[in-house]
């Protein structure tokens, strides 16, 4: 306990002091005239000077047409019989039938690539 008392001495002996015997003050010149913003004074005599330009009653008119509906759609004429007769007389294209050897073909081919794989 001594040897904190010993090292906290030295911190005792700097709040003991007295405050400072001269104040430090600032002085201000009363001779030196304020410089106004002619930039600032003149923006602000131009919105104080501002008049915006009334619009007229009528100026919607022009942006705005008149709504008219849509013409319904009309359903497409159809001739189902003829379309169906059509249909039953047409040559049928026959593609080739697939054999069994190229099917046995494509699953060895199958076979082989997941063997690779493994």
């Amino acid at each position: 306990m001594s040897a904190f008392l010993r090292l906290a001495a030295p911190a005792r002996a700097i709040v003991a002091r007295p405050a400072v015997s001269y104040m430090a003050a600032r002085s201000f010149s009363a001779s030196v005239a304020a410089k106004k913003d002619v930039i600032q004074q003149m923006y602000i005599n131009g919105l104080k000077s501002y008049v915006p330009t009334p619009e007229a009653k009528d100026a919607s008119k022009s942006q705005v047409k008149d709504f008219k509906a849509p013409v319904a759609p009309q359903a497409p004429a159809v001739d189902a019989a003829s379309d169906l007769s059509a249909w039953e007389t047409a040559n049928v294209e026959i593609v080739e039938a697939v054999t069994d050897d190229a099917v046995e073909d494509e699953e060895e081919e199958e076979e082989e690539v997941e063997e690779a794989h493994h």
